[in-house]
C-alpha cells in the first residue's frame, strides 16, 4: 500500500540552519493511499478535551493506528532527518470550516506550535494553496487549550516561510525549532471539502 516511487527526487532546502526536505510523487500509488486513508471520516481529534469547539465550528479529525505496511517508510524517513520515530502510526489529518465570524481567517493563523523534532507531512489535496506556514512569534500571551481558541491575531506572528502543497508532494521540517501550522488562505475548506494530509513525527534526543 505504502509503496515509494523506484527514484526519489529529494530536494534540500538550508533554512536558518535547519534543512527542510522535499519529495514530489512520493508514493508510488498515491491515489490507492488516498482511498485507504481518506475512504472514511476519521474521528474528531482530541473530543474529549474541554472545553472544545471542534465539531461545532470546525472538524478537526484525525486517524491515528498503528499499521506494520508503514513500518519501512517511516525508518526510511528516520534514516534521512537522522532523528528517532515518534511511532509507527498511521496518522492523519482532516480539516473543514463552517462559514462563521469565529473562523477569522483574514485576521488570524490556526494554532501555531511546535513538535518533538522533524514533521513530515505528505499533502492529498490537487491544491497549490493551503499549505504550511513557518513562523516566528513577535508577541506571547497566555493560551487555552487547541480546539477552544485554536485561532491566533496575525499581528502576533510573522511568517517566515510558506511550505507550497501539492498533491503527492512530502515535506520533512523541523517542528521543533520553527512554530508551524496549517495555512487557510481561502475559503475551500469551508464547504464539503476537508484538507486532508497524512503526518509523520520525530523526535530530536
Amino acid at each position: 500500500m505504502f509503496e515509494l516511487n523506484d527514484k526519489l527526487d529529494i530536494k534540500k532546502e538550508l533554512f536558518l540552519g535547519s534543512i527542510i526536505y522535499t519529495i514530489d510523487n512520493f508514493y508510488k500509488n498515491p491515489y490507492e493511499v488516498h482511498d485507504y486513508l481518506f475512504s472514511n471520516p476519521a474521528p474528531l481529534w482530541k473530543i474529549n478535551e474541554r472545553p472544545t469547539r471542534n465539531g461545532l465550528y470546525f472538524e478537526d479529525r484525525r486517524l491515528s493506528k498503528e499499521d506494520e505496511q508503514l513500518i519501512p517508510i517511516v525508518n526510511y524517513l528516520s534514516d534521512l532527518v537522522q532523528q528517532s520515530p515518534r511511532n509507527y502510526k498511521v496518522v492523519t489529518n482532516q480539516t473543514k470550516f463552517v462559514k462563521d465570524k469565529f473562523n477569522d481567517i483574514k485576521n488570524c493563523h490556526w494554532w501555531p506550535h511546535l513538535d518533538t523534532g522533524y514533521n513530515g507531512i505528505v499533502y492529498f489535496n490537487d491544491d497549490t494553496l493551503n499549505g504550511t506556514n513557518l513562523y516566528k512569534e513577535k508577541k506571547k500571551k497566555k493560551y487555552v487549550n487547541e480546539h477552544y481558541e485554536p485561532w491566533r491575531e496575525k499581528n502576533d506572528f510573522d511568517v517566515i516561510k510558506y511550505i507550497q502543497p501539492k498533491y503527492n508532494r512530502l515535506v520533512l521540517f523541523e517542528g521543533d525549532k520553527f512554530l508551524h501550522g496549517m495555512d487557510i488562505s481561502d475559503y475551500r475548506y469551508f464547504l464539503d471539502e476537508y484538507r486532508k494530509n497524512q503526518v509523520f513525527f520525530f523526535e530530536n534526543v
